[in-house]
């Protein structure tokens, strides 16, 4: 059974819809993409799920429970994770996390144990300093803790990198694939990079509709192009010239420190190669070029409003 379902949700703002029949399903001890341009519908479909706005239409099922947004149990067996989260500067981050127990009413002989164990599992070895002196990075890493404090079920991250240098997006990616061993990570982005490494299943929405939604693994494999990235020590201009006057290539052009080239099939790869040696082409890589996320992500959005 999925732990949360999303059925025909529909939320109107005037004249604008922004979710339009959205439908999904999220499993347990997955963690789901929820993945779209900016004003795609993601945030709208969040605050619905939290009940911090209401939809039009539709229904939300938590546990194959309908979800009352006026149940204060509901809202505690979930945790979140804002993009930019914001904390009083004079505390320090044990005192912030103290809170956060008090306000989820957990056993106050419990809190230090809670608060050991979170700040643990984010790798935060900062507790007793001032959350003023954070940086960017160690701010995210404490908005994951408070979220987890109360040991919810569903942990719902909203474009939780968007602000952060690449370690700082690699240590919270890491902290991801670490989580969905305990809980359910619904993990709302456009970094299309960061959920493919570590999505189980996206679902792709835009303009408030849901466009696909399936398995990372499956989607990789749709992936029926032959597409190869080539470096010599020959020059690249010299040979993309003789790429392009080979009659298999479809397409080449430079890219990087080689040429990256389209041709039909396995097959038609090897005659490609067997020219280029015997044009005396000395190749140091021969790469294939998988289809990534951002590609599928693309094609799908040129499909649907073609």
């Amino acid at each position: 059974m999925s732990l949360l379902s999303i059925k025909g949700l529909t939320k109107d703002f005037k004249a604008l819809r922004a979710l339009d029949d959205l439908s999904l399903e999220v499993q347990r001890n997955e963690v789901y993409g929820f993945i779209g341009r900016n004003g795609a519908g993601k945030t709208t479909t969040i605050n619905i799920i939290m009940g911090l706005l209401h939809g039009d239409g539709g229904e939300i099922y938590l546990d194959g429970e309908p979800v009352d947004m006026h149940d204060i149990n509901h809202r505690r067996r979930i945790g979140y994770v804002p993009d930019v989260p914001a904390f009083p500067r004079y505390l320090k981050a044990r005192e912030f996390l103290r809170f956060a127990c008090e306000a989820h009413e957990i056993d106050p002989t419990q809190h230090e144990a809670r608060i050991e164990t979170v700040l643990r599992d984010v790798g935060l070895e900062a507790g007793d300093r001032k959350i003023g002196t954070f940086s960017r990075g160690m701010k995210q890493r404490l908005a994951i803790a408070q979220a987890l404090v109360h040991k919810p079920e569903l942990l719902i991250m909203d474009e939780p990198t968007s602000a952060l240098d690449p370690i700082g997006r690699k240590d919270v990616l890491d902290i991801i694939a670490r989580l969905k061993n305990t809980m359910t990570v619904f993990y709302s982005t456009h970094i299309l990079d960061d959920a493919q490494k570590v999505c189980d299943r996206i679902g792709l929405i835009d303009r408030g509709k849901l466009l696909l939604e399936a398995s990372v693994a499956s989607i990789m494999r749709r992936d029926k192009t032959f597409r190869y990235y080539v470096e010599a020590e020959n020059d690249a201009d010299d040979v993309l010239k003789k790429l392009k006057a080979i009659d298999l290539v479809r397409e080449a052009f430079i890219e990087a420190h080689g040429i990256t080239f389209e041709v039909a099939s396995q097959e038609a790869l090897k005659d490609v190669v067997r020219t280029l040696v015997d044009a005396d082409v000395s190749m140091t890589t021969l790469t294939r070029k998988a289809k990534t996320l951002e590609d599928v992500f693309i094609e799908v959005l040129d499909e649907n409003h073609a």
